[in-house]
């Protein structure tokens, strides 16, 4: 048998994702891992997880990451984030950024950290209920991302407006299909996601607004049940969805519709109170339904009103941090050998140590697979 083939053609089925989340008290560790757990629980295919966390991740939640992900016999690496210096002094003028958490910005930083050609991402109150192939195998082109248009942005319309953006086009950034590739041929995507926060510093919500001003033009609008608002629709059927708890009911709250379903799933990770099952198997809680209140995302107003104008665009350059370790298939540790100190993403493009530059063209290089 010629396992060289083999390898090459399980290396090119591999979905890439990545999942992003500040951890101060210990609990979006856990809820990422059943994010995981949900996508490992019904997917087929390797996956090949991308953690971009800061200081606040324990080694103990770490080390449960770890073992879930090994455990499903899938691959997992960590990278620590510090935010780039020009950003972070944008953000001190961004008020709604304490209210999202600084890592609510790192996935604008994918490109230059992650050194994939096309990767899914994931904000931390999903359950993937479904097999994440789906979107996976979904063709971008020439398109920057994959996205789902935001099923409640029609009540903040005037507020969208006011910022050059069309409410009819305007997608949710808690499921990406990120094109890598083709977010790197635009040498100047990072300046024109400063230019958009030095030109709207009272944008409500930063990433989003952010993504939807420089990708907004050349995105592809991606099917509903990619990411299936729960707050959204008075019948929460959950089967064949990703499905996004957005707003203020979310699925670890025990009132929450979802519950049932998350508690499902977080029975199948390290913080479950019962031994972890590591097994794939048929989608669970599929058909679940339930009632609640559909709470609406409010963006501020008198005293405290979001305003904004129309960003325009340049240039930069980038760096990305290496990961911190990776798990190899059959639980085995892969650890890289040191290069001077482990840095976290810094930007601009300085390159010491451990941190590996960017081309101007955005081009990772050095990755290790």
């Amino acid at each position: 048998m010629c396992i060289q083939p083999l390898l090459k053609e399980r290396i090119n089925q591999m979905i890439e994702l990545a999942l992003a989340f500040q951890d101060k008290d210990g609990q979006y560790a856990e809820h990422a891992g059943v994010v995981l757990a949900s996508i490992f629980h019904n997917t087929k295919s390797p996956v090949n997880v991308h953690i971009l966390h800061d200081e606040t991740l324990s080694e103990d939640n770490r080390q449960k990451l770890f073992d879930l992900a090994t455990g499903f016999n899938h691959t997992i690496q960590f990278y620590p984030v510090i935010l780039p210096e020009d950003l972070r002094q944008l953000m001190e003028s961004v008020a709604s950024v304490n209210v999202w958490t600084p890592a609510s910005l790192y996935r604008l930083l994918i490109p230059a950290i992650v050194p994939v050609d096309k990767i899914i991402y994931l904000d931390c109150d999903v359950l993937v209920n479904m097999d994440i192939e789906e979107l996976w195998q979904t063709e971008l082109n020439e398109a920057y991302l994959g996205a789902v248009w935001d099923q409640n942005i029609m009540n903040v319309t005037q507020t969208i407006s006011s910022m050059g953006l069309n409410p009819d086009l305007y997608f949710n950034s808690g499921v990406i299909l990120f094109g890598l590739n083709n977010i790197r041929q635009n040498p100047g995507w990072y300046e024109e996601t400063l230019n958009f926060f030095r030109n709207f510093p009272n944008t409500s919500m930063p990433d989003q607004d952010a993504l939807n001003a420089v990708y907004g033009g050349n995105y592809l609008p991606l099917d509903l049940r990619f990411n299936f608002f729960n707050m959204a629709a008075a019948d929460h059927d959950y089967t064949n969805k990703i499905v996004h708890f957005a707003g203020t009911d979310k699925c670890w709250d025990r009132t929450s519709p979802g519950w049932e379903l998350y508690l499902n799933y977080l029975n199948l990770t390290p913080w479950s109170k019962q031994a972890p099952r590591y097994s794939a198997a048929p989608a669970i809680g599929r058909g679940m339904r339930g009632r609640t209140r559909i709470k609406r995302r409010k963006r501020r107003t008198a005293g405290g009103n979001f305003r904004s104008k129309r960003s325009r665009m340049t240039r930069s350059g980038l760096s990305y941090s290496k990961p911190v370790k990776s798990a190899g298939r059959g639980g085995t540790i892969v650890r890289r050998k040191k290069r001077g100190s482990r840095r976290p993403l810094s930007m601009p493009a300085k390159s010491s140590g451990g941190t590996a530059s960017l081309s101007r063209g955005l081009k990772p290089r050095g990755a290790i697979k």
